[in-house]
C-alpha cells in the first residue's frame, strides 16, 4: 500500500497532501507550494466562490470518506478561556490516559492560552480512487454546471 498524507500543523497555518514523499502539495502561509522529490515548484492558483450543492448522497459519501482515514499522528495542545473548562478537561484527558508506549496520540490542556494542534492521516490509494470515481469528480462536474448524477447512480 502506498498512502497519500494529510498533513496539517496550526501553529504554521500549513495544509499539505503528500504521496510517499514523491509529491506534496499544500499550502503554508497563504503561499501554494507543490514538490516533486522535495524540490519546490512555481504554482500559481486564482480563487473563487465555491458552491456546494447539497444533496444527501454527498453528504452521505463525504461521512463514509472521513471514516475511511487513518490517524497517523496526532500532537495538540489546548487552552480555553474559562480556567474551569481547563480543568474539566485536563481531568478528562488524565482520567482517559494514553497507552503505554503509544506515541501515536498526545495532546495536552494547558492554562497558559497556548493552541496549537499538528497531525497526519493516511489514505490507500484503493480507497481514494474508488472515491474520486463514485462521487468527487461527479460532484465537480456538478458544481462547474454539467451533468451531475442522474436517478439511481
Amino acid at each position: 500500500m502506498i498512502p497519500l498524507s494529510f498533513i496539517w500543523d496550526m501553529k504554521k497555518r500549513s495544509i499539505a497532501f503528500q504521496w510517499n514523499g514523491f509529491f506534496s502539495l499544500g499550502k503554508e502561509r497563504e503561499k501554494t507550494l507543490v514538490k516533486i522529490f522535495g524540490i519546490p515548484i512555481p504554482f500559481r492558483t486564482k480563487l473563487k466562490e465555491v458552491r456546494f450543492p447539497i444533496r444527501w448522497f454527498y453528504l452521505k459519501e463525504g461521512l463514509s470518506f472521513i471514516s475511511k482515514w487513518r490517524l497517523k499522528k496526532l500532537e495538540g495542545t489546548f487552552s480555553f478561556s474559562d480556567p474551569m473548562v481547563n480543568g474539566i478537561l485536563y481531568g478528562w484527558i488524565s482520567a482517559f490516559g494514553t497507552r503505554e508506549g503509544d506515541q501515536k496520540v498526545n495532546v495536552t490542556i494547558n492554562f497558559l492560552g497556548e493552541n496549537g494542534c499538528r497531525g497526519e492521516m493516511t489514505i490507500s490509494l484503493k480507497i481514494l480512487f474508488h472515491h474520486l470515481r463514485r462521487w468527487i469528480f461527479p460532484l465537480l462536474k456538478e458544481m462547474r454546471g454539467r451533468r451531475g448524477l442522474r436517478g439511481g447512480e
